[in-house]
């Protein structure tokens, strides 16, 4: 019994390690967003906003870089169907990033229309 007590404690402190560590990434990538379209002297929309394009640090600090084209699973409605880009673009991308986050599963649902994410 007190090895499976023990067991479940450990699995607890690294799933809150876990959780914390994710919390940590996303405030950084959300801080970066932000930093690029308010506070940069030139607004910049990314554009391309996804975890391939995320750097993280020894600290895991996380570092907005790459930036390219849009790719459709990650790209607006707008963007993709009147080729409208704006800030808005990025923060969808943000929330699809964000939903890969939580769910732990990669954004795969612009393949298969009636698969959902989670």
């Amino acid at each position: 019994m007190n090895y499976y007590v023990f067991i479940e404690k450990i699995v607890q402190i690294k799933v809150t390690r876990l959780e914390e560590e994710l919390k940590h990434i996303i405030e950084g990538i959300s801080q970066g967003l932000l930093y690029l379209q308010k506070y940069s002297r030139l607004k910049i929309i990314h554009k391309d906003l996804k975890a391939n394009n995320i750097l993280l640090d020894e600290n895991m600090n996380a570092e907005i870089y790459d930036f390219g084209m849009a790719r459709i699973g990650y790209m607006s409605p707008k963007y993709a169907m009147e080729g409208i880009c704006s800030t808005k673009s990025d923060v969808y991308s943000f929330g699809v990033l964000l939903l890969e986050i939580i769910c732990g599963r990669k954004n795969n649902s612009f393949y298969d229309v009636g698969r959902p994410l989670t």
